[in-house]
């Protein structure tokens, strides 16, 4: 594949200018390189630095440089974290005031594994985490990558995945922490910390009053310290629950029991593909074990002989079981830009050693979605009527400005020199530089 990016784009560019960075002009220009090329180079199989800078036609730097953007530049990811998830939930408000959408906020929470060949043993951050969504039952399945932890805003129609962090195990805590001095020292948090702390930060920019939150999680982030502070700022928690969590004194699991010689209630709830699914539901109401508010749970069966339920609950009583199924069913947006992030831009792809440079990388794929998702909603404001796009769709758009400014600079250098020998030297590299 020939390299086609002629110049940045100008609405990539236009987003990180709204965004306010604070970086340095280099660094700033390499972000933006590495943005644009994150998206053009989106079905190649690796997106390496040095894969990205050859989708330039004249790269401003050599692979050296970017990778010193990412390596040794003094810029911290955390800044970048912090402009994209002031803009976009800012932005998200603003449309939804302009456009009078519904008051209704959907904050979710998830963990993804970024998986690494298992030979990886010298990147810091990359070590063995178990993989929670492996179907093996009979043994625990491990596999070596890195895991993070990110926050989506649901507003209407609007979606952002707004925040981030990137999770490490206690051991590998310590074994980052030796020989570093004490102001360089990393601290470990767990997963429902860092939920936490991405929640906290979204707080003070959410609206105080006339608007419903509900913050949305799967069963590994329902503890108890979590709910109690969602509940402390004015917000509802609905998510799943283990079996052998305790509701009124007994275990999940036995009020199953209990209730699968009684008729349940029979849901049809809408399916992220755009069909119905039917759930047999039984509900239940009390308190969580640690909780001093009553909340609602219910024991869903996907068929009437299934004897391995989910375990749903939220602390809002006034849902019903068909809302409160719905409502869970906005955290498969979260599945979808995992696999955006996974797939098109190439989170999992990075080579640096450092555990800084980690961060700095995972901070311009996210500032990419955040880029790619703004894009979304400037189509659908543009077209309130046309079809909702996606971000592969969004991805299609941008390269296909890249190659008609390539196909145009083509045509004017050739117009212009009059010598195809010199066309081809310029805007074709030798096959063994391309990948």
């Amino acid at each position: 594949m020939f390299a086609t990016i002629i110049r940045n784009s100008v609405l990539l560019v236009k987003f990180i200018a709204l965004l306010g960075l604070t970086l340095k002009p280099a660094p700033l220009q390499h972000l933006t390189d590495v943005a644009d090329a994150l998206v053009v180079a989106a079905e190649r199989r690796k997106k390496t630095l040095s894969a990205l800078n050859r989708c330039f036609v004249e790269p401003a730097t050599d692979e050296y440089a970017l990778a010193d953007c990412f390596r040794a530049s003094p810029w911290q990811a955390a800044d970048v974290r912090a402009k994209v998830l002031h803009f976009l939930v800012r932005h998200a408000l603003e449309v939804a005031e302009k456009l009078n959408l519904d008051k209704l906020i959907w904050l979710s929470l998830d963990d993804s594994l970024c998986e690494k060949d298992p030979g990886t043993k010298h990147l810091e951050g990359v070590d063995w985490h178990h993989d929670h969504n492996a179907r093996a039952k009979k043994q625990a399945s491990y596999k070596n990558g890195s895991v993070y932890v990110l926050l989506r805003l649901h507003l209407g129609w609007l979606e952002f995945t707004i925040n981030w962090r990137v999770y490490l195990r206690e051991k590998t805590v310590k074994a980052l922490n030796k020989g570093r001095t004490k102001a360089e020292r990393l601290s470990f948090r767990s997963k429902y910390e860092l939920a936490q702390d991405m929640l906290e930060e979204v707080q003070p920019l959410l609206p105080k009053e006339g608007w419903t939150i509900y913050v949305l999680f799967d069963s590994w982030y329902s503890a108890y310290k979590l709910i109690r502070f969602i509940r402390r700022q004015g917000w509802h928690a609905l998510g799943g629950l283990k079996a052998n969590r305790n509701l009124n004194g007994k275990q999940l699991k036995r009020w199953f029991a209990e209730q699968r010689p009684t008729p349940a209630k029979r849901l049809s709830v809408p399916a992220a593909e755009g069909n119905r699914q039917t759930y047999w539901v039984y509900v239940l109401r009390g308190r969580l074990e640690h909780l001093p508010f009553d909340v609602c749970v219910l024991i869903s069966r996907r068929h009437r002989g299934d004897k391995s339920p989910a375990y749903f609950f939220t602390t809002d009583l006034s849902l019903s079981p068909t809302q409160v199924l719905k409502g869970y069913g906005h955290r498969w947006g979260c599945e979808v830009d995992n696999f955006d992030v996974k797939v098109y831009l190439g989170l999992a792809d990075y080579q640096l050693q450092k555990f800084a440079g980690v961060l700095r990388w995972h901070a311009a794929v996210f500032l990419t979605l955040a880029y790619l998702q703004w894009r979304r909603v400037r189509f659908r404001l543009a077209q309130p009527d046309g079809p909702v796009q996606s971000v592969p769709d969004v991805i299609a758009v941008h390269r296909r400005e890249h190659l008609t400014s390539f196909i145009r600079a083509v045509a004017e250098a050739a117009l212009e020199t009059g010598s195809v020998r010199v066309v081809l030297h310029r805007f074709l590299r030798p096959a063994h530089a391309v990948t």
